[in-house]
């Protein structure tokens, strides 16, 4: 399976080329550690986006307009700190510390500007199918509540044996 170099992303095999960071891909993900990019002397994080599509935009906006970009999921305690968003989707944007200021002025002058004029269905629908084709098929996984559903029903079951004997003595 093909990997970007840059941020660390696995990609289905036949693709050549990073989606989102337009390098070249190579066939085993990079030594170096994802967290922290090539590029950023520092990088902090300007923008904690809800969910995957929303970082793909912001980060696509700040290439357009030269500053290096980053994402990666947030912490669970920062984006309840934050943002009150559903932490099991948060994502980080990080930009070089020197380009902080900028970022975050171009960041909520977009914010502005959606506000004005929200995106149309037929955009947001496009950007979704290209996130599900980028996205590589994950497992799903089985919730804690589901692993805990057994238990519940035994412990409810056993209140009603309980609850049947001792109304029944009465």
């Amino acid at each position: 399976m093909p990997w970007c170099p840059k941020c660390g992303a696995e990609f289905r095999a036949g693709l050549t080329e990073c989606s989102t960071c337009h390098v070249a891909l190579v066939q085993h993900p990079a030594e170096s550690s994802i967290d922290e990019p090539v590029d950023m002397e520092k990088p902090v994080a300007v923008y904690v986006a809800k969910n995957r599509l929303e970082a793909e935009m912001v980060c696509d906006m700040l290439r357009g307009q030269g500053i290096a970009v980053f994402n990666r999921p947030a912490a669970f305690r920062q984006i309840q700190a934050y943002s009150g968003a559903d932490a099991r989707f948060g994502v980080e944007v990080l930009v070089d510390a020197a380009q902080t200021a900028r970022a975050r002025a171009l960041i909520d002058e977009t914010n502005r500007e959606l506000e004005q004029a929200p995106l149309a269905e037929e955009e947001l629908a496009r950007l979704a199918e290209e996130q599900a084709l980028e996205a590589s098929e994950q497992p799903a996984g089985d919730s804690a509540s589901f692993r805990l559903l057994p238990v519940v029903i035994g412990v409810i079951a056993a209140a009603l044996v309980l609850l049947y004997f001792v109304s029944a003595r009465m």
